[in-house]
């Protein structure tokens, strides 16, 4: 018994790995490095389907078609936002709001690397009220301008 529990943690255990990327269902990746020390690197994924879960699911069906997070409550089938960002903070780690921004600025920023479109569409699109707004919020991000990030990325090539 015991020779064959070792057996199935063998199998697990991967040496010489360089880089281990994660890529969620959301779209979303996640990088692990060993640190220059070579210590082992130990990850469990654990399986879940949980309320979370299909909590999950709904945002991630519904948060393109939302405007806003009220919206978002809409369709994910609450009526009372308090309870909505209640579940949504537990869940995700951070309010709706948030999280909604992160995605938008996320694909602002693929849109501002790989698109011809001006900063201005860009800014039309996502319902942004004034280019400065924009780009204000892409600079903090970002730490550079959707324009001189886009200059740069172009040099890149």
């Amino acid at each position: 018994m015991k020779n064959e529990k070792k057996k199935n943690v063998r199998k697990y255990l991967l040496t010489d790995v360089t880089l281990c990327t994660f890529t969620f269902s959301d779209g979303l990746s996640s990088k692990v490095k060993p640190s220059p020390g070579k210590e082992i690197v130990l990850v469990k994924l654990i399986p879940h389907t949980t309320k979370s879960k299909v909590f999950e699911e709904r945002v991630f069906k519904n948060y393109l078609s939302a405007k806003n997070m009220n919206e978002l409550a809409r369709l994910c089938g609450y009526d009372c936002i308090k309870t909505f960002t209640r579940h949504f903070k537990k869940c995700f780690g951070q309010t709706p709001y948030q999280w909604m921004l992160d995605r938008k600025m996320e694909e602002i920023d693929s849109l501002v690397a790989n698109s011809d479109m001006s900063i201005t569409e860009i800014a039309q699109m996502y319902g942004f009220k004034s280019i400065s707004h924009l780009v204000n919020l892409y600079s903090k991000r970002y730490g550079v301008p959707p324009g001189k990030n886009r200059l740069l990325k172009l040099a890149d090539l």
